[in-house]
């Protein structure tokens, strides 16, 4: 395939906006183009620019950004809370849209994201890292050979460790008001996942949660084991304790879902783990299966074997998907005919889920999918 050049617009300047621009522009062997980039913090606008090594226009406003001459691509990577209104204003331009996940922090949102993008024949795209992981392209591959029989459970988890927790809860993300719940924020990977391998949506909700480890009365954890036990990551604009900063995040919750099609998931998520794991169980009529993205190993048996076949995948970070998922975007960039493989509709259906076990846990009460799949014509 021949390749061309890609003009872009950045909207988020960030750790991961940085990361993900920079794997662009690697594998691309460098036919991708910075326009322009906005960032209301200009520091790290200009740290983005001088990692990416760019001239790109540094804008005052996203619409700037936008609006810049020859921008074909706008890569949404803002706080989550922002993403509706700059993926919006993407579409209203003409412009193809690649959006960091979560699509956004309320169900009302991801609707109206979902009417716009409808209107259009624009491509959409939605960072799921996790999909390009040769982990779990595995593991999807050996669900849908049949290998194992019919999925009838999965028991899944995201449990951290407690600098990546402590993190969350010392910078933006704590306030759900600019990133949404943890379920939504960190476990939408998660949740995008499970959609997939049970290549349904889930039709009923339970969930309880709350926050029981980051709260004042355990600040003593950060004398007794050392303040970098809960602050190793570094965020000049992040507070000093996990535990006393102002916040409204559950920090554990479990949720139960029964699928459509009649597999059911259990999902626990927790944020402060001295054997961190992030894993699922597969049982299978004719097999099992456990993967971990920590280790990055998975293991299968099927009845009659007589051992167990582990594979170990190695890779950097999310599984290696960082590997894959820019060069994949930039292929989609370049061919017309070609649709991203995780597209807004995942996007979407892994935000509403999120949001539903969100709401499970609030209200305590059974929540039930349906009408919203209805109006989203699901």
């Amino acid at each position: 395939m021949n390749q061309r050049e890609v003009n872009i617009a950045v909207l988020g300047a960030g750790g991961r906006s940085q990361c993900i621009v920079a794997n662009l522009l690697r594998d691309s062997n460098n036919k991708v183009k910075i326009l322009s980039v906005f960032d209301p913090d200009k520091e790290v606008m200009a740290a983005a620019q001088e990692r990416w090594q760019s001239e790109a226009k540094a804008c005052d406003t996203y619409q700037e950004a936008i609006d810049v001459p020859g921008v074909e691509w706008v890569i949404v990577a803002s706080p989550n809370a922002f993403h509706k209104e700059h993926i919006l204003a993407a579409f209203a331009a003409g412009k193809h849209v690649f959006s960091e996940k979560p699509l956004a922090t309320s169900i009302e949102d991801c609707e109206a994201i979902y009417e716009a993008h409808q209107k259009t024949n624009l491509k959409f795209a939605t960072g799921f890292v996790l999909r390009y992981a040769p982990l779990y392209r595995k593991a999807k591959e050996l669900l849908t050979s049949g290998k194992l029989g019919k999925l009838l459970s999965i028991d899944a988890n995201e449990n951290i460790a407690p600098d990546h927790g402590g993190y969350i809860m010392r910078n933006w993300r704590r306030y759900t008001k600019l990133a949404g719940p943890h379920i939504l924020e960190k476990c939408c990977h998660d949740l995008d996942l499970l959609n997939w391998f049970c290549e349904s949506v889930p039709t009923k909700i339970a969930s309880f949660g709350g926050r029981d480890f980051f709260i004042p009365e355990n600040e003593y954890m950060n004398e007794k084991y050392g303040e970098k036990t809960f602050a190793t990551w570094h965020d000049p604009h992040a507070e000093k304790s996990p535990f006393t900063s102002e916040k409204d995040l559950m920090d554990n919750q479990v949720a139960i879902m029964q699928y459509r099609n009649g597999i059911r998931v259990m999902f626990q998520a927790t944020m402060s783990n001295a054997i961190p794991e992030r894993r699922m169980y597969f049982s299978c009529t004719e097999g099992t299966m456990v993967l971990d993205l920590y280790p990055s190993t998975l293991k299968y048996r099927c009845l009659g074997d007589e051992g167990v076949v582990f594979i170990d995948f190695g890779g950097d970070g999310h599984g290696g998907g960082d590997s894959y998922i820019m060069k994949e975007l930039y292929e989609t960039m370049i061919d017309e005919k070609a649709q991203p493989k995780c597209s807004g509709n995942e996007g979407l259906e892994s935000a509403v889920v999120a949001l539903c076990i969100d709401k499970a846990a609030q209200t305590t009460s059974l929540v039930d999918l349906e009408p919203i799949w209805k109006s989203l014509n699901r």
